[in-house]
């Protein structure tokens, strides 16, 4: 059922306080900071390898996480595994004599649905599940892809170049800018402005997917090799991409 351990959660009382040793004297740099409402924390996530540890700070005294810690004080809050599928799983856990908290799935952070499982069904242990990105083994780098943001809303167009537990690194531009830029190699400019690495925290993204044809419609890749008569690889290395 489960796949990899997603991350641990380790309840906080401060943000501000705790990251200081994870980043400081342990070298793990925060991939970004979001409130999550419906859980009343704010989360900072760790890149640790493929896994995360997720610090949470609670926003109000009454959040599950608050009364964790004047239960318990500060320490390990949470195990989070990841599956493929979310319902799947919470129906063969209820088969089992599971108990699943709050109701079932919801949103959390990132975005991605998750459940709890009360610990008394797991030997004392709160256990998360979320559900793994199904579409996440076909991205590899090189690969064209869209990419969607929050906060503010973006959507970029680009060649992937990473993408692991902290977020994405994408050699991309504006998709409003996709033709200007288009025209541009077409038209031999010397200095086009053209696409930029970047990095974008797994907080702002909203959702990833593969440049691919629909229908009749081709990719933007495919567009751009019909105008251009070279694909946007090749574009990008000699640009130094």
């Amino acid at each position: 059922m489960s796949q990899r351990i997603d991350h641990v959660g380790i309840a906080v009382r401060s943000l501000e306080r705790s990251l200081p040793f994870w980043r400081e004297a342990l070298g793990l740099e925060p991939a970004g900071v979001e409130t999550v409402a419906a859980e009343q924390v704010r989360v900072a996530l760790l890149a640790l390898g493929d896994s995360r540890v997720e610090l949470l700070e609670p926003t109000s005294p009454e959040s599950p996480v608050a009364r964790s810690i004047a239960k318990r004080g500060e320490g390990l809050h949470h195990l989070t595994l990841a599956v493929p599928d979310l319902t799947a799983s919470l129906a063969r856990l209820e088969r089992h004599g599971a108990t699943i908290l709050g109701g079932g799935a919801r949103g959390g952070a990132g975005g991605r649905r998750i459940a709890f499982i009360h610990p008394k069904s797991a030997g004392g242990v709160l256990v998360e599940l979320v559900q793994a990105p199904a579409a996440a083994p076909e991205f590899s780098p090189g690969s064209s892809v869209l990419l969607y943001l929050r906060e503010p809303q973006e959507k970029l167009w680009g060649v992937l170049r990473r993408m692991d537990a902290t977020g994405i690194v994408i050699e991309a531009l504006d998709l409003a800018s996709f033709d200007a830029w288009t025209g541009q190699v077409v038209a031999g400019d010397p200095a086009p402005v053209g696409p930029s690495t970047l990095f974008v925290p797994l907080l702002r993204v909203e959702r990833v997917a593969l440049d691919e044809a629909s229908g009749e419609l081709p990719s933007l890749a495919e567009r751009f090799a019909r105008r251009t008569g070279r694909s946007v690889q090749s574009v990008l290395r000699e640009r130094g991409g």
